[in-house]
């Protein structure tokens, strides 16, 4: 039996951290940030409680203690359960530093559980140790069981809960597996554990029950993924209704009007027009970033002013789970001119770029070869005449990777001579706050030869903080769509244009030195 109480409190230990970044995500974002103090908050808990069960065995040993620890540890799991989001919302709301923030929340909501979770090791080793020559043996071997349990619980929680259930669930669903242990550890009057472990039950239904009411009430769908807690709400925009997706605190990612699922709804996403504007000729388009897929039934329902009958569109999003929202809510639809690629966006610019380098060398058919490895599909081989990017969507956690040298280069090599790269990022162009984005800048210069800005909300201060489209071309001089014949909204865009210094002080970004949380902290505003 120690040993089962061993393996399940290093399950459900591994599980809580997991889905404790989950908790903290919908108000203080996923970055690296709020990873380092969930993890420093857990290891300092356990620690704690490492030497304050060590201690209490020493004083008092009994399997009833054991049980009242586990008991506890089941308990404040379940205050967990009940109280995470008023809690990390206020955290949120009353500290403007998101290291202080994400540590206070990771303390208030953890400490205690990972405490008491932390207490169960010495105790049980100690409950277990009768006869000192095997006690090497005997503390190897739980030791080992123990860190068996971490293992299947961060698989566990990291690759299977978290895509099945939401949150609170699988904290109720710990609490039971501690006061199952709790049970294990003294079944003698069980009564109130077990009246208890009904509770959680009924908790668990309500809460259940509750988010299907709030769904239908609010009109706000929450969808758990391996990557991401997305949440789709409904609300009105100058009396017209519009759909919301939200993945990080403060802000939305993409939006959508349900009459007319087509018609780009934000702002900057207004400005991929850029794309068509600068190569008027456009079939075939690489979109990075899905999302709500706004730009790619833009794209494909010929509001872009490219032939939609002979334009192609592919798009890597690496959620899955991202796909299916965008089709359930935002109106995607299967499309033959229209292809999906669930991966990384750097591994799929990794894996396209080798291929057509081998294409370049003589090796005929190996992106086809490549894409078909993926999908199922071979397509044809060649370059992209557009590339946009829109992984950049918000500050609380910057995919650097697909701003660096490296990438820039990979996307030069996968784009036509008379292509353009047009990226989204939040960043101011100037001052402290402008350095995520001039460090980007910087990386596409290495590979481009036409590098331009565009400002979204306003072109009179490069010190405000907004949407920055980036255009990136091979060559300068290219031909592109005279300005007389553009429609007046992409003439007003082409008016944003930020005249900036060729350099500045900040490096570009590469694979090797990329430090996007200190750049982008300061974006970061809580009020």
């Amino acid at each position: 039996m120690l040993d089962a109480i061993m393996f399940l409190s290093g399950t459900m230990v591994m599980v809580l951290e997991m889905v404790g970044a989950r908790l903290l995500a919908p108000h203080l974002g996923t970055s690296v940030i709020v990873w380092t103090s969930l993890i420093g908050v857990v290891l300092a808990s356990l620690s704690a409680g490492y030497w304050l069960g060590g201690r209490l065995a020493d004083r008092t040993l009994s399997r009833r203690t054991l049980s009242r620890i586990l008991a506890g540890a089941a308990l404040s799991v379940l205050a967990v359960a009940l109280a995470h989001g008023r809690v990390v919302g206020w955290v949120a709301g009353g500290l403007d530093s998101l290291y202080l923030a994400a540590v206070v929340a990771a303390v208030l909501l953890f400490a205690v559980p990972g405490v008491l979770c932390g207490m169960v090791s010495p105790y049980v080793v100690r409950l277990a140790l009768s006869d000192m020559d095997t006690s090497g043996a005997v503390v190897g071997r739980l030791y080992a069981v123990s860190t068996t349990g971490s293992i299947l619980g961060t698989f566990l929680g990291g690759m299977v809960l978290v895509s099945w259930f939401g949150s609170t669930l699988i904290l109720h669903g710990v609490a039971a597996c501690l006061l199952g242990a709790s049970l294990l550890a003294h079944p003698r009057a069980p009564l109130a554990r077990l009246a208890l472990l009904a509770g959680v039950g009924a908790l668990a239904w309500a809460s259940h029950a509750y988010a299907a009411f709030a769904e239908r009430y609010y009109g706000v769908r929450v969808t758990e993924t391996p990557y991401n807690h997305i949440r789709v709400y409904d609300a009105t925009q100058a009396g017209r209704p519009l759909r919301l997706l939200a993945t990080d605190p403060g802000r939305y990612q993409s939006a959508a009007y349900p009459d007319d699922m087509a018609e780009l709804a934000l702002p900057y996403t207004r400005f991929y027009a850029l794309g068509p504007a600068l190569v008027p000729g456009a079939r075939r388009v690489l979109m990075l970033g899905g999302g709500g897929y706004s730009v790619p039934k833009w794209l494909l329902s010929g509001r872009a002013g490219l032939n939609a009958e002979t334009l192609r569109v592919d798009v890597v999003e690496l959620d899955p789970g991202m796909t299916g929202v965008a089709r359930r809510h935002f109106g995607l639809a299967d499309d033959a001119r229209l292809r999906i690629f669930h991966e990384d966006a750097r591994a799929f610019l990794n894996r396209r770029a080798q291929a057509q380098a081998a294409l370049g060398a003589g090796s005929a058919g190996a992106v086809a070869a490549a894409d078909a490895s993926t999908t199922g599909r071979e397509d044809e081989t060649g370059r992209y005449d557009l590339i946009f990017t829109d992984i950049f969507n918000s500050y609380y956690s910057v995919p650097f990777h697909v701003g660096t040298v490296e990438a820039a280069r990979r996307m030069r090599a996968l784009l036509a001579d008379d292509g353009a790269v047009v990226m989204n990022i939040i960043s101011a162009a100037g001052g402290e706050d402008g350095r995520l984005f001039r460090a980007i800048r910087a990386a596409f210069a290495a590979s481009f030869a036409d590098v331009r800005v565009y400002a979204v909300a306003t072109a009179d201060s490069v010190d405000y903080v907004q949407n920055l489209m980036l255009v990136a071309r091979p060559v300068t001089g290219l031909s592109e769509t005279p300005a007389a014949a553009l429609p007046p909204e992409v003439r007003e865009m082409l008016a944003h244009r930020l005249e900036l210094p060729a350099s500045g002080a900040v490096p570009p970004l590469t694979d090797e030195f990329a430090p996007v949380e200190r750049y982008a902290l300061g974006l970061v505003r809580w009020r």
